[in-house]
């Protein structure tokens, strides 16, 4: 893997996936649902993508997530565990409080390294932006 700037925003109906590298950070942005046979499969495909560039760390960011149906749960489960096959440490950064709990629920969360937004490592163009709140600090 080499320093370029890399992006890639992968649309499906549901899911969307930002993809990018830079510098040796890997990484992906997901937003939408991934609820459906076509949403795991375009996940899967994409961290296939991602490993085909054999880091050792991928960031995963999830504040745009909005929703994970058994399916979805499983994706994300078999994507973690295709990047450990592959030695590569995945993180989950910033899932939403209402997926974590449904990941709780089903006794999956302690399988995936859920980390807070705040610890995404990755490339930071893929993060969302942020809106102004309007607050000034004088």
């Amino acid at each position: 893997m080499n320093n370029a700037f890399f992006l890639l925003i992968l649309p499906s109906r549901s899911l969307t996936i930002h993809f990018g590298s830079h510098r040796q950070c890997v990484g992906l942005s997901l937003r939408g649902s991934c609820t459906s046979t076509t949403d795991a499969t375009h996940l899967l495909s994409t961290v296939q993508q991602l490993l085909e560039r054999h880091p050792t760390q991928a960031w995963i960011d999830t504040q745009q997530l909005h929703s994970l149906s058994l399916l979805g749960r499983q994706a994300l489960l078999r994507a973690d565990a295709c990047c450990r096959r592959a030695g590569t440490e995945v993180y989950w950064c910033g899932m939403p409080s209402p997926l974590v709990k449904s990941l709780q629920a089903s006794g999956l969360a302690h399988k995936l390294k859920l980390r807070p937004a705040a610890a995404f490592k990755g490339p930071s163009f893929l993060l969302p932006e942020r809106k102004a709140t309007g607050l000034s600090i004088a």
